[in-house]
């Protein structure tokens, strides 16, 4: 086994990790190694090697050795504080160093003054490698050998001379690096062989980890360094660069994160009625009266002593299995929320760190229980001492893992749900995402938690499943099991023991709602048409196949997006045409007979592929995306055309080629159909194209001739049309598709159309209820809706006439700005509303 010996970098007192005061550091979270107290202001390397980071801060310094064992030397604790004041580097990155060789220098008493500690952690990063011989509890000088590093045969294999490359990049995440994002960048970094950090000022994490990524606290305009080392490392730099740049799939919103107090916000207020009155923050909107019902989390006793490493070894492997596998049928069968969340959850329970740092404790002589509780509390610990408070909820995350291993070891399939009946309301200090998906068929009216905030993963699913939510709400404790209470989410409250007028109007309110929504739900099932009977097919955006019957059973009339990206997204390698064939065939059955339109895949961008290399774009938005990706790799495109033209249904089957431009590309993407149909034996599909490029919209009718249909992609012709960044957190408020000038190359692209039998809306606006009539008085004729507002949007088109939709549209043209014209439509549908007789759907 191949080993290197670690010098010490410094001259002081050397001692574990154990007795730093950060649990950054004293949990291991960034690895293992010891921590020295300086005596004097020098930092030296450690042995022979390449710098790899040299923050601007000078705090800190990364050698990585021959071996490719690198050591992060951190001088003092919280000294990136200090912006540089009392340090010199005496190096840069990329520079080759002799062990020994002066790195840094510091005044001892300017960082002293200026730091928590001036305790200094050295730490091994990475995986791979085990510690031996370790000097500690004494005086060391630097040269002197302190620690082994004994590599194992695998990580000897990887080691190789390759080059270091960092970059640094600023930040786009709209909510940093959170479960998800950091799932699919861990994801991403599995495709390159070169091993790859993050830091962030004094935090690095392995790019392999999305726990450790987690815990750098990343927020929007931070400099992030990544340094790849490996023969790839410049390729996988730019890659993971190009995704983080473009924001990894996260979208922006205009709210701010919000600052939740820990266990809720005021203490409730009682009313002159007697009733009793709670504040919170809605995190999925509604309204429910019904019995209150508390739901507890029951602790889960594990043993700390161990019967052996190699028992619980087995049993912390056989355990992560079953709930990986649970996992994973319950996302199979799961609408987009969900399985985003419980992607989230996949990467945290298979994420190296952890279950290292677990298996290290099992070494110990530890029970699996014990060790995996440990490493999950440790990591939530760092999240929950973050500002951010979307970082901080994510502890929450770790928590249902956590339990969800640990319930496995302790023989239980699953935590005991609680006995809810019709219209009961879930009243808990907290609420996990697994134990809220377990309650699925149960579905509460409401949710009312102590804990939790707006953007958790409980918030997301809430509003998924339509369910009403109240989160951070104070005092709930006072609610006893079996009272009565009303929740209302929009307005902010939960009432218990409610008076008689209260109940009475919040029932009125209800059963209103509930009206109209049944109404609604019947009408969704007819065919849509405008009040004057003139025909406008809804149908529904897809991401996945398990989607397909609800948007049918929610009055789909067939498919007007499949994104296919999901077939493509987060794994190493393409699908080839059976994968595709089987997925698409599946949806087109679920459909019975539907249109189902397939959009060809739309890489680049904000969806960039390890398999799919691209060049380094300074914005990749205006770069290789869309159809311009598909020409450049016209093998991935040709395997997808041909599983496209060998779906079988008795509706019709579509192409649909994204981020069009020019005639040009629509000529070449009609060859490929044409060799793939050929190659099939099968016809060629219809072939239509997504308007999404003020180009595209303005040169509709020159399209027009070699083209089926088009569809509007209004996500993307806005931010092209307002020069607005759509991921941008700043613009979101003004990146409306109702903008005038944005409705104008809609009219454009319409009279451009002409004779095309479908002329389509798949972007946001098509989900939008305001919207709809608007674009059907422009000339749309098919709107493509999200699954869960189809019903919404029929009603919207089917509440005006064709003439009233097109004075509308006439009206919104004219005016100067997106919120005139929402004010216009508001104040039509408001119109039509009032002079409906009753019991008509609105």
């Amino acid at each position: 086994m191949a080993s290197l010996t670690l010098l010490a970098p410094m001259t002081g007192w050397a001692s574990s990790l154990d007795e730093v005061p950060d649990a950054v550091f004293s949990q291991r979270m960034l690895g293992d190694g010891l921590a020295i107290d300086p005596t004097a202001g020098e930092v030296r390397a450690p042995f022979d090697g390449i710098i790899t980071v040299v923050p601007a801060s000078r705090h800190a310094v990364s050698v990585r050795s021959d071996l490719g064992i690198e050591v992060l030397i951190h001088v003092g604790l919280e000294t990136v504080a200090l912006k540089g004041a009392g340090f010199v580097a005496h190096v840069s990155e990329g520079d080759r160093v002799r062990a020994g060789d002066l790195l840094l220098t510091f005044d001892l008493d300017t960082v002293a003054a200026g730091s928590s500690s001036l305790i200094s952690p050295v730490i091994v990063t990475g995986e791979g490698w085990s510690l031996s011989e370790q000097v500690l509890d004494r005086s060391v000088t630097s040269g002197d050998p302190v620690l082994r590093i004994e590599l194992s045969e695998a990580r000897v294999g990887q080691a190789d001379a390759g080059p270091v490359v960092s970059r640094t990049v600023r930040s786009s995440l709209p909510h940093g690096l959170h479960a998800r994002p950091a799932a699919r960048l861990a994801a991403a970094a599995s495709a390159w062989t070169s091993r790859v950090t993050l830091s962030v000022g004094e935090r690095t994490a392995s790019a392999a980890s999305p726990v450790s990524m987690m815990t750098l606290g990343l927020k929007t305009g931070d400099e992030l360094v990544l340094t790849a080392a490996g023969v790839d490392a410049a390729e996988a730099v730019d890659a993971l660069a190009a995704l983080i740049l473009d924001g990894l799939g996260e979208v922006g919103d205009a709210a701010p994160a919000v600052a939740l107090p820990s266990t809720g916000f005021s203490a409730p207020v009682e009313s002159d009625e007697g009733e009793l009155i709670f504040t919170g923050v809605c995190a999925a909107p509604g309204l429910a009266i019904g019995k209150a019902i508390r739901f507890g989390m029951a602790e889960i006793e594990v043993a700390e002593a161990g019967r052996g490493a190699a028992l619980e070894g087995a049993a912390l492997d056989a355990a992560l299995k079953a709930v990986e596998a649970r996992l994973r049928k319950d996302a199979a069968a799961g609408s987009t929320e969900r399985r985003g969340v419980l992607a989230a959850h996949l990467a945290l329970l298979g994420d190296p760190e952890l279950t290292s740092a677990a298996r290290a404790t099992i070494a110990e002589g530890r029970s699996a229980g014990f060790a995996w509780r440990a490493a999950c509390s440790a990591t939530a610990e760092i999240l929950r001492a973050l500002p951010d408070s979307r970082m901080a909820e994510r502890a929450a995350d770790l928590l249902d893992i956590e339990r969800q291993v640990l319930l496995v070891l302790a023989g239980e399939a699953q935590a005991a749900a609680p006995r809810l009946g019709p219209g009961d309301i879930l009243i808990a200090d907290d609420l996990l995402p697994s134990q809220l998906i377990a309650l699925e068929g149960l579905k509460p009216s409401g949710i009312c938690t102590a804990r939790g905030g707006p953007t958790s993963h409980v918030a997301i699913l809430a509003a998924a499943m339509g369910i009403p939510a109240l989160v951070a709400v104070g005092g709930l404790d006072r609610v006893v099991d079996g009272a009565l209470v009303i929740l209302d989410a929009d307005g902010l409250r939960l009432t218990a023991w409610p008076s008689a007028a209260t109940q009475a109007m919040s029932e009125s309110r209800v059963a209103a709602d509930r009206r109209r929504r049944s109404e609604t739900r019947a009408a969704a099932a007819e065919p849509c048409r405008t009040a004057d009977g003139v025909r406008i097919e809804v149908f529904a955006n897809l991401g996945s196949a398990a989607e397909t019957a609800g948007a049918v059973d929610g009055g789909a009339e067939g498919c007007g997006l499949l994104r296919t990206e999901f077939l493509f997204l987060d794994r190493p390698t393409a699908p080839d045409e059976a994968e595709q064939l089987a997925q698409y065939q599946a949806i087109a059955d679920d459909l019975d007979g539907r249109p189902l339109i397939i959009r060809t895949l739309d890489a680049g961008g904000d969806k960039p592929m390890p398999y799919m290399p691209l060049p380094d774009e300074e914005n990749p938005a205006l770069g290789l995306r869309g159809v311009r990706s598909g020409l450049r790799h016209p093998e991935l495109l040709l395997t997808q055309m041909r599983a496209a033209c060998r779906v079988s249904s008795t509706g019709s089957v579509a192409l649909m080629l994204p981020m069009i431009a020019s005639v040009e590309e629509v000529r070449q993407a009609r060859v490929l159909l044409d060799h793939a149909a050929t190659a099939t034996g099968r016809p060629a599909p219809r072939l239509g194209v997504m308007i999404e490029t003020p180009a595209a919209a303005m040169t509709t009718d020159l399209l027009r001739p070699h083209i089926d249909f088009i569809s509007i992609g209004t996500n993307d012709l806005t931010q092209y049309a307002l020069a607005m960044d759509r991921q941008n957190p700043h613009l979101a408020a003004q990146l409306d598709g109702l903008h005038p000038a944005v409705l104008r190359l809609i009219a454009a692209a319409v009279a451009g159309a002409g004779d095309l039998q479908t002329i389509g809306v798949c972007g946001a606006l098509a989900s939008d209820r305001l919207a709809a009539p608007v674009l059907v008085g422009l000339g749309v004729t098919e709107l493509s809706a999200a699954p869960v507002v189809i019903a919404d949007i029929k009603a919207a088109v089917g509440a005006m006439t064709l003439g009233e939709c097109r004075a509308l549209a006439s009206a919104a043209l004219a005016v100067d700005s997106a919120t005139a014209v929402r004010r216009l439509a508001r104040e039509a549908a408001d119109s039509r509303t009032s002079t409906q007789p009753a019991g008509a759907v609105a």
